[in-house]
């Protein structure tokens, strides 16, 4: 099939994310402004206060701002161009129902620390502008990902978790997905998961991953560890970012110590209506089955 490129824009693609807190989120948003530019340090890239989305600091009368706000925040950025609403809430995020269907695989233990949490910080993308440049979308990405780091900064987050693909991360993964931004890597972890096969195949699959990319990234094995499964697919996706393409269907990828990929370009196992790029872990016996085109 053919690789869907570019992304389609829509109301769909906005990035948005949550991050439930044990406690009520209570921070100025001066401060999170502050914190925002000091991971941006260096990287030459610029955050301002949005004024219109802004509610102001709570102030006494002779115009000092208290040092412990009692409302939630409600705090508009526009980093690097992209404008994003940090909202918080004094109830918790996601029912008992909606946090069965949130995706806790790569954290055991997730789902029991959500249900208990009593707020939550809401970060989404205004005025959503995607398209057909894959550069403007790794930035959407990017400065939505900064903020929320920001945020964890500020409260004590007990999750991040991306809307598109409900993946739940400890505010630490966060931490190292943006040291990861500088040197060109997509914040993947935001969409991957790590879902069970029929056919008793491991591996790693996207899901929300379209919109940055133009396609969803799956890696399929019999055996592949995990972390290496994660590997790979953030190796795939800066390739794509890299090149502004996906590596040829039916071409082979070397990872060394007879570890070899092969691609296919189909639709997502997924993410209904969008394609994917496959990376199928070739063994020799599996070989011709994989040359046909076998998912």
């Amino acid at each position: 099939m053919e690789f869907d490129q570019p992304a389609h824009p829509g109301p769909q693609l906005t990035f948005a994310a949550a991050l439930p807190l044990m406690g009520r989120p209570r921070f100025l948003g001066m401060d999170l402004l502050i914190t925002v530019c000091r991971i941006l340090e260096g990287t030459g890239v610029v955050a301002v206060m949005d004024v219109d989305l802004t509610t102001p600091d709570e102030s006494r009368e002779d115009g000092r701002v208290w040092n412990r706000p009692k409302m939630p925040p409600r705090v508009g950025l526009i980093v690097n161009g992209v404008t994003v609403l940090v909202e918080g809430h004094d109830r918790p995020a996601f029912s008992a129902t909606d946090v069965a269907r949130l995706d806790f695989r790569s954290w055991p233990g997730g789902a029991s620390r959500v249900s208990r949490t009593r707020g939550y910080v809401g970060i989404t993308e205004v005025n959503a502008a995607g398209g057909s440049s894959l550069d403007h979308n790794y930035d959407r990405a990017a400065a939505l990902t900064v903020v929320a780091a920001a945020v964890t900064k500020l409260v004590e987050a007990t999750a991040v978790i991306w809307h598109t693909s409900g993946c739940a991360l400890t505010g630490e993964q966060l931490t190292s997905l943006v040291a990861e931004l500088a040197q060109g890597k997509a914040p993947v972890a935001l969409w991957l998961g790590f879902p069970e096969r029929a056919d008793g195949d491991r591996g790693a699959e996207t899901r929300g991953l379209y919109p940055l990319l133009g396609a969803e990234i799956e890696v399929v094995s019999p055996n592949l560890p995990r972390d290496t499964a994660a590997k790979v697919a953030l190796d795939l996706a800066t390739e794509i970012l890299r090149a502004g393409e996906p590596p040829a269907h039916g071409a082979v990828i070397d990872y060394g110590k007879n570890t070899e990929f092969r691609v296919l370009h189909r639709p997502s196992a997924g993410v209904d209506s969008v394609p994917a790029v496959v990376l199928r872990h070739v063994t020799h016996s599996a070989e011709p089955e994989v040359t046909a085109g076998a998912a």
